[in-house]
């Protein structure tokens, strides 16, 4: 079984999910620089070794915004469409604050793009920034099940035309046992284990649980409602470790 951490709080109660970050940006650690940039060189000299591309999410500076771009990566990796699983699957993905990109890769482009992909290939390694604006969920707690789902397919058909304008002539290259491979590496490796550089996390309207690190913390339950397509996200702050 999974130890799992819990973070209480007040707020927590009246989330309507991952995505209304502004309500938990209080207070949260950012995972130390160092660690991330550990984590994406090790992506970095994977993707080398299997001769993929490397597929950065960035995780941006302010709190809240991590909140959001958790949600929709998570979404896109756990309910986007076959193509997009695909283009996961053909890639090393790590998940990178732009300052630990930069330190690893410095021709990586400023601001905070949503994606970067990195084709290690070559030296110096190529890089292109792979962004759009992301839709906003609803902010009306009183939303539908519906109108939260819609919200959510259209942040993932954002993030799937970008995978499909970076990854989508390597996906179209693929033989069929190749694509099989990938579907399988985003299906049963992806969507399990954690992404260098975040932890997979839950949130049913009873505080947040985080995926293999410790239980600690209090717990707050009974107001909050989130829609089950958002209950599983990409979480981009730092846990105690065992």
């Amino acid at each position: 079984m999974k130890r799992r951490l819990l973070l209480g709080s007040s707020l927590t109660s009246l989330a309507l999910g991952p995505f209304v970050g502004a309500l938990r940006a209080f207070a949260q650690d950012r995972p130390p620089e160092d660690a991330l940039l550990a984590g994406l060189s090790e992506a970095y000299r994977a993707a080398q070794r299997a001769h993929r591309p490397l597929l950065v999410l960035v995780i941006p500076e302010d709190n809240a915004a991590r909140w959001d771009r958790g949600g929709a990566f998570g979404s896109l990796i756990l309910h986007g469409p076959d193509e997009a699983l695909l283009a996961l699957g053909v890639a090393e993905l790590a998940c990178a604050t732009p300052a630990a990109l930069r330190q690893l890769v410095p021709q990586a482009p400023a601001g905070e793009p949503l994606l970067v992909l990195v084709d290690p290939s070559s030296v110096p390694a190529s890089v292109r920034a792979l962004d759009a604006p992301l839709p906003p969920m609803p902010t009306d707690w009183n939303a539908s099940d519906a109108v939260l789902d819609d919200a959510i397919d259209r942040r993932i058909g954002t993030l799937a035309t970008l995978l499909h304008e970076g990854l989508g002539a390597r996906v179209a290259a693929l033989a069929a046992a190749e694509r099989d491979a990938a579907r399988q590496r985003t299906v049963g490796s992806l969507r399990t284990h954690r992404i260098r550089g975040s932890y997979w996390a839950t949130d049913d309207g009873c505080g947040v649980y985080v995926e293999e690190a410790p239980l600690v913390g209090g717990y707050d339950c009974g107001m909050g409602h989130v829609p089950p397509r958002a209950r599983r996200f990409l979480h981009f702050f730092a846990v105690a470790r065992p």
